[in-house]
């Protein structure tokens, strides 16, 4: 988690010149060192591990030196590793890793859509198989109890469904309030920024003047009114508040919205940390 902070540091830093570059090497640098003893801990917790026959946490290690690998670019790597952690999984019946691994290999399979890595002809069966791996791990995932696995595999179909071959922004919508529903004010790691950042993905795309004239047409798909409504809210609320220079109270009183729905609102978008007020 550290590296992927400061990795994501890295990625958002301005332009600086020179001093950008001096200063980005040792980011880079730490980022590096950060990852390498990670799998370094990982290989020894593997180790701990398989002595004693502790397939869960065997199977951990493997989908976490998986999003290591993934995250520094070693996507065959990260692909072996959510292989052998679904086969450790399929053997014990694990639902939780098996969907986990499958989140991890529908990952995989998005970063080779993104970046066009193998034939053109190959887009396709990747973009097909990280939907397929997204479907099964949120079969998978709610057969379980655990709320944040549930969400975490509604955010990965999310990410197939908005990839560069589907481009299916109604069905990624769909999924981003379903993994919304899912997560809570306690919530707010990787995964909230994952589905912040494809909300916003999904606005840029479909672009709000499309999804406004669709209302207007009333073509809200399989949107209940309530849905329609929150989305509405989430289009506006947010705009009203800048307008009126941040002032809860001010757009409180244009609004006639409780304080309490404003404040939601906002920390649903990002834009309100969780102990702002």
């Amino acid at each position: 988690m550290l590296a992927l902070q400061l990795r994501k540091h890295i990625d958002t830093k301005p332009t600086n010149g020179a001093k950008r570059h001096s200063s980005d090497g040792g980011h880079h640098a730490r980022y590096t060192r950060i990852c390498q003893e990670a799998l370094s801990d990982l290989d020894q917790a593997g180790e701990i591990y398989a002595l004693h026959d502790h397939s869960s946490g065997m199977g951990s290690v493997l989908v976490n030196a998986g999003y290591l690998h993934l995250d520094q670019g070693n996507v065959d790597r990260a692909a072996a590793k959510s292989f052998k952690a679904y086969e450790l999984a399929h053997t014990k019946n694990d639902h939780i890793l098996m969907a986990r691994a499958r989140i991890l290999e529908s990952a995989v399979e998005n970063i080779r859509v993104e970046e066009q890595l193998g034939e053109e002809d190959d887009l396709a069966v990747h973009a097909n198989a990280a939907k397929v791996y997204a479907e099964e791990a949120v079969a998978l995932a709610t057969h379980t109890q655990n709320r944040r696995l549930i969400a975490g595999a509604w955010i990965a179909r999310d990410i197939a469904a908005a990839n560069d071959f589907f481009q299916d922004w109604e069905e990624a919508r769909q999924c981003a309030a379903r993994a919304t529903a899912l997560l809570s004010s306690e919530d707010r790691d990787h995964l909230w920024e994952d589905l912040l950042t494809l909300k916003a993905r999904i606005l840029h795309a479909s672009g709000v003047d499309e999804t406004l004239r669709a209302w207007s047409e009333g073509m809200v798909g399989n949107k209940t009114f309530q849905q329609v409504q929150e989305e509405f809210a989430e289009l506006v609320i947010p705009k009203v508040w800048m307008r009126e220079g941040k002032n809860i109270s001010r757009v409180v009183e244009q609004l006639s919205v409780s304080p309490k729905k404003i404040r939601r609102i906002l920390r649903n978008t990002g834009l309100l940390g969780q102990n702002e007020d």
